[in-house]
């Protein structure tokens, strides 16, 4: 497809959402949620399943419009997307906007078994102010010191076994793994109190989670994704990461 208008975003959202809420998606969250209440995965483990389940959901939809089920028809289904959002009435490109917040929030909720969205209409929205503040405190806790160093640390020792593609792919894999896992337990979570226990999100795995379900209102927050962008380089670096390399492999696999 060379475009995308609203009308058939929304559709393409409704389904998506859809699909989480009563297909194939929402067995595979529960399944995620049941994983959780037996305490045999870790946060980052089940973490990553429930994006995978979120990108396989969008594959899905995203192929009914004629794209590609994969990331390179990911990444031109959210370019359309945005220009859809941009060209649309205020109106329209609000409904747009909120739809895709709500459909992330209906993917946490079920993962991890927590009643966010009732939580959510009680609580009301972070303000654009507190959200900006909030990932300000956040961006900096990624670079202190003591935070950059443990990832440069646990990332010191390469497992890989050759220098093949494959062998410098699984290392690059671990690491990212190793740079989420301090995110959790050291950024979010670390400290009396934590960032999110100090903003009122609660303690552990479910103050996380209901951190991430709040900031859905503001991921396209340009601020925000500078914050993080110049932050999350930094923690990249430290584990080793040529951050130049990857996105030129990403690049080329988009081809």
């Amino acid at each position: 497809p060379d475009s995308l208008s609203p009308e058939v975003a929304l559709k393409a959202q409704d389904a998506m959402k859809l699909y989480i809420e009563h297909g194939v998606g929402k067995r595979k969250l529960e399944e995620i949620a049941a994983e959780k209440e037996k305490g045999e995965t870790a946060l980052v483990d089940r973490w990553q399943k429930m994006i995978q389940i979120y990108l396989q959901a969008q594959c899905h939809i995203i192929a009914l419009l004629g794209y590609t089920p994969d990331d390179r028809g990911i990444t031109l289904y959210t370019t359309h997307l945005q220009y859809a959002l941009n060209l649309a009435p205020p109106e329209q490109s609000e409904q747009l906007r909120k739809s895709g917040r709500d459909t992330y929030r209906v993917v946490l909720e079920k993962a991890f078994s927590l009643p966010l969205t009732e939580e959510q209409a009680l609580k009301g929205e972070l303000s654009i102010v507190d959200a900006r503040n909030i990932m300000h405190k956040v961006s900096m806790r990624m670079q202190e010191a003591e935070v950059l160093e443990k990832v440069a640390t646990l990332c010191s020792v390469s497992v890989a076994m050759n220098n093949s593609p494959e062998a410098k792919q699984i290392d690059m894999m671990r690491k990212h793994t190793v740079v989420q896992e301090v995110m959790v337990k050291d950024v979010y979570l670390g400290g009396d109190p934590s960032i999110a226990e100090e903003h009122g999100f609660g303690k552990g795995e479910d103050g996380y989670v209901r951190f991430q379900c709040a900031m859905a209102e503001h991921q396209g927050d340009p601020l925000i994704t500078q914050y993080v962008g110049t932050a999350m380089l930094k923690l990249l670096q430290s584990a080793g990461i040529d951050v130049e390399a990857m996105q030129a492999l990403e690049a080329m696999q988009k081809k």
